[in-house]
């Protein structure tokens, strides 16, 4: 099916495929990381597991998944059919198993999309750049510290008003960085399209309004940009609209710009409250020339 230039095709199965996969510690674990970040190739899934882009045994281990109908795949191109990159999905089967092995909460798995959803070009192409972030994050692990991490499922949480249901915290993913046994919270939300002042804003007080004072302490919320620009026009938002909110919750945001290699994650690609001056030539800017790491002891 053709989704605006994107031309997705499902893989099909015949009988001389199926498998009778072993519903072990490690398929529990390849389902939740693929239920958590809605799509992931081979390559994210290595990542996660072994730290390394290439792994044959974790390459065998979503074949074998897939010939047991647990998974879905489907390859991504335009064009082209060299370097057609293939990424999986959970199934139906796929996600019965997480329900019945009680991983997640009903509602949960229920908010796990359609395929016809899914494989909508905007929302194909958000959770694919997610699970790419997470997954080069992740390889930053070492003996120093330990990086783990939460995907939209397990991140989000909600709050009740008038005995409804709402969002409260909406992070695409969470990185717990863990130091000596102290672990440091980052909520992490990647931006991939503007949206206007009032939504940057309500966003923000939904982390303030939600969190206690105490934990808003140890908590971090990183916004990560698609460009240079929108990571500008936030921070004139809120420096000239909501100063008082960069009192109450640590905020750090980047851009992808500055992301194109994992070690990048490590270095001085932050902008705080702390670094960040408004200056006015006519117009109000920002002045981002300092930027701080996530943490000191990076």
């Amino acid at each position: 099916m053709y989704l605006n230039t994107l031309d997705v095709t499902l893989t099909p199965r015949t009988d001389e495929d199926l498998y009778n996969v072993q519903i072990n510690a490690a398929t529990l674990e390849i389902l939740s990381m693929i239920l958590e970040f809605k799509v992931a190739a081979s390559w994210h899934i290595s990542r996660f597991l072994t730290g390394k882009d290439q792994s044959k045994y974790v390459y065998t281990k979503l074949r074998r998944m897939w010939k047991a109908k647990l998974l879905e795949s489907f390859k991504v191109y335009s064009g082209s059919l060299s370097g057609v990159p293939l990424f999986y999905m959970l199934s139906k089967h796929g996600l019965r198993v997480l329900e019945q092995h009680n991983a997640y909460r009903a509602e949960q798995l229920r908010s796990y999309p359609q395929a016809k959803t899914l494989l909508s070009w905007g929302l194909f192409k958000h959770e694919a750049q997610v699970v790419e972030l997470a997954s080069i994050e992740v390889k930053n692990k070492s003996v120093n510290f330990n990086i783990a991490f939460k995907g939209e499922i397990s991140s989000q949480s909600l709050d009740s008003m008038n005995d409804k249901k709402i969002e409260a915290l909406t992070p695409d993913y969470t990185a717990l960085y863990t130091v000596a046994q102290t672990e440091h919270c980052i909520y992490t939300e990647f931006e991939r399209t503007a949206k206007s002042k009032e939504a940057m804003l309500r966003k923000i007080e939904r982390y303030i309004n939600y969190l206690d004072a105490e934990e808003r302490k140890q908590k971090t919320l990183r916004l990560i940009f698609q460009t240079q620009g929108m990571e500008q026009s936030f921070w004139t938002n809120v420096l000239s609209n909501s100063p008082v909110a960069l009192q109450k919750l640590r905020i750090l945001t980047t851009n992808l710009h500055l992301i194109q290699d994992h070690t990048q994650f490590l270095e001085p690609i932050y902008l705080s409250d702390r670094t960040i001056k408004l200056k006015s030539n006519g117009q109000q800017k920002v002045d981002t020339s300092q930027r701080i790491k996530l943490f000191s002891f990076l």
